[in-house]
């Protein structure tokens, strides 16, 4: 399916209103931190799960592990632990399986769908009615081909009774299930046959892990539900369903805390490796009442339909009165009946990273105009501007420094193998002094900025811990969080750059000049200038520190003066950085003329559009 604009949207519009979910999870990581219910941070004395049976004491404290979801409030708890007990997810939670990946949060929020699926009643179709719809249409939400559409089956008890049997379909007949009209892809994902043409295992492990994940999810029910329960084919709909459809819920900061499934006006949006949309979420409690509308519809054989066209009728069905809301908004001028996009990958990996991921997880090859281009656009050009027969090597590099960071807590290990990738091109460092073998556009290295900030941030904290040395250790931890800083801005303005040649980077920009901004702040405002600093400082020289990756020599005074005057100009840009994203987050636009610019940019007597800052 796909979605189109019942009207003229211009840039900066919200396409929809905050949509809520049809179920959420956390992180196995976020259990402890954040509130199983809306997703905030957890206060300082969450509450536990209610149970009607089993009554808790108010004043328990629940021990800190990931075997017990917590809650911000009572209100959160009674509204979500019906579902977290009845779903069998409490047995995955304290019985971690050890056959699955890292993280169990796909296979509960399967729990918690089949839950809710199987509590309808029997003659309720599971799948939704669109007004104005063709025929040819409706058929695409309950399944079939286009020479054999299926027909609607009276008192089915599960999805799978719209299977057809194995000696009833004839061969490479595809079926099209859908679940509360989301695709499962189930088809595609188990069959082996069709993605021999994949030259690697990814498709092959993904069938053992949907039969593996299949089994964990019937032997939950089977534990929750105190009976025997092998509905093996139903597990594995739903968790196809997941794969296919679940988006990650982030917070602020970017960072993943959940996942979570959305009815159609979401899930049918396609995507574009240079969407006219993007998304973003909210959590904690609702407290914004204002109902904005949906201003998108299912697209049908005739263009597009109407307003009426976008209610779906899953009577039966509620949706999570508590979890992350979704709103959609535009990125570009979107014209009355013109197909809405948002990327469902990373846009700043080069074309052949986007289509590998883009087929792994959801078995379709992008064909949007970005990736259709023939040569390559610049963007595309500049993630990728190396030897491809020598992106391997470095990937393994990169990925062995990611893991000293991530799984062997070595952040010190893991800032020096990268910055010897950036300069060497390999993670030891040479007897004789090379150019730099990575682009600055390279999408390595903007993955490597992105660590390294991190990573210097964290070895800065570190060395304020420990209680030796004080004096040595603050000026080692301030020139680390001052690296990390660097490697902030140098992020941000690479993205910057690149969203000068791909609007649809005005989403990734906005993000990345936010850290930005509040990491300079954050390092400005630092207690090290008074406590350390005011004595012996340390200037920065923030020109040379980006021009040499912040590998440079600082400069050194004893004038207090000056160091008053560096920690203002510190805030002065950080907040400049936050203001200047005015240009983002509002997206507002505005043509303008510049002769200079034409001259000695253009060359031209083009009208440029370029965006504008609105004090």
């Amino acid at each position: 399916m796909e979605m189109r604009a019942i009207e003229d949207i211009a840039i900066g519009q919200e396409l929809t209103p905050p949509l809520r979910s049809l179920a959420a999870v956390l992180r196995d990581s976020a259990v402890t931190s954040h509130c199983y219910a809306c997703f905030s941070i957890l206060p300082a004395q969450p509450y536990p799960p209610s149970n009607p049976a089993f009554p808790q004491n108010p004043n328990h404290v629940p021990d800190d592990d990931t075997s017990t979801p917590l809650y911000c409030s009572p209100t959160c708890s009674s509204y979500d632990s019906p579902l977290h007990l009845s779903s069998g997810e409490a047995h995955l939670l304290q019985s971690p399986p050890s056959t699955w990946n890292d993280d169990s949060s796909d296979l509960r929020l399967s729990l918690r769908l089949l839950s809710i699926f199987q509590k309808l009643p029997k003659n309720y179709s599971f799948f939704p009615r669109f007004q104005g719809l063709m025929s040819s249409d409706h058929r695409l939400l309950i399944g079939g081909n286009k020479h054999r559409p299926f027909q609607e089956i009276d008192n089915v008890e599960s999805p799978a009774d719209y299977l057809p049997k194995n000696n009833e379909a004839p061969q490479n007949d595809v079926v099209v299930e859908r679940i509360a009209g989301l695709m499962t892809n189930r088809e595609k994902l188990l069959s082996f046959e069709q993605n021999r043409n994949n030259p690697d295992e990814d498709n092959e492990n993904i069938c053992q892990m949907i039969k593996e994940g299949a089994k964990l999810i019937a032997k939950a029910r089977r534990v929750c539900l105190e009976k025997q329960y092998d509905d093996f084919v139903l597990g594995e709909m739903v968790l196809c369903l997941v794969l296919t459809n679940a988006v990650e819920v982030q917070d602020k900061s970017g960072h993943s805390i959940g996942v979570a499934v959305y009815d159609s006006a979401f899930s049918w949006i396609n995507h574009s490796c240079s969407p006219n949309a993007c998304y973003r979420f909210f959590v904690g409690p609702d407290e914004d009442n204002e109902q904005l509308p949906l201003r998108i519809t299912p697209a049908a054989e005739n263009g597009y339909g109407n307003n009426n066209a976008s209610k779906l009728f899953t009577v039966g069905v509620e949706k999570n009165g508590y979890g992350p809301r979704i709103v959609v908004r535009s990125i570009k001028d979107v014209k009355k009946g013109e197909e809405v996009t948002i990327a469902y990958t990373d846009l700043l990996q080069p074309k052949e990273m986007r289509q590998a991921e883009l087929w792994s997880k959801y078995q379709f090859s992008c064909s949007c105009k970005r990736c259709d281009t023939l040569p390559a656009n610049y963007v595309d050009n500049a993630l990728q501007a190396i030897n491809p027969d020598k992106v391997d090597k470095l990937m393994q590099s990169f990925d062995d420094a990611i893991t000293d960071y991530l799984s062997s807590d070595d952040p010190i290990s893991c800032c020096k193998k990268l910055e010897n990738l950036f300069i060497h091109g390999s993670l030891i460092e040479p007897k004789s002094p090379q150019k730099p073998k990575l682009h600055i556009f390279h999408h390595l290295s903007l993955n490597a900025y992105t660590t390294l900030a991190s990573a210097y941030k964290v070895r800065a904290n570190d060395l304020l811990a420990l209680n030796y040395e004080v004096e040595r250790q603050n000026l080692e931890a301030f020139n680390m969080h001052k690296t990390s800083v660097a490697y902030s801005l140098l992020l941000a303005g690479g993205a910057h750059h690149l969203f000068t040649f791909e609007s649809a980077l005005i989403a990734t920009a906005a993000s990345f000049w936010t850290n930005a901004g509040e990491s300079i702040l954050g390092f400005a405002r630092s207690p090290l200038w008074d406590s350390f600093l005011s004595r012996s400082l340390t200037r920065m020289d923030l020109s040379s520190v980006l021009e040499n990756y912040m590998f440079s020599e600082t400069l050194r005074s004893d004038d207090a003066e000056c160091n008053e005057q560096a920690r203002m100009n510190l805030v002065l840009l950080g907040e400049h950085c936050l203001r200047s994203l005015i240009l983002l987050l509002q997206y507002r636009t505005v043509h303008v003329e510049s002769q200079r610019h034409k001259k000695d940019v253009l060359g031209t007597n083009k009208r440029e559009s370029v965006f504008y800052l609105n004090y």
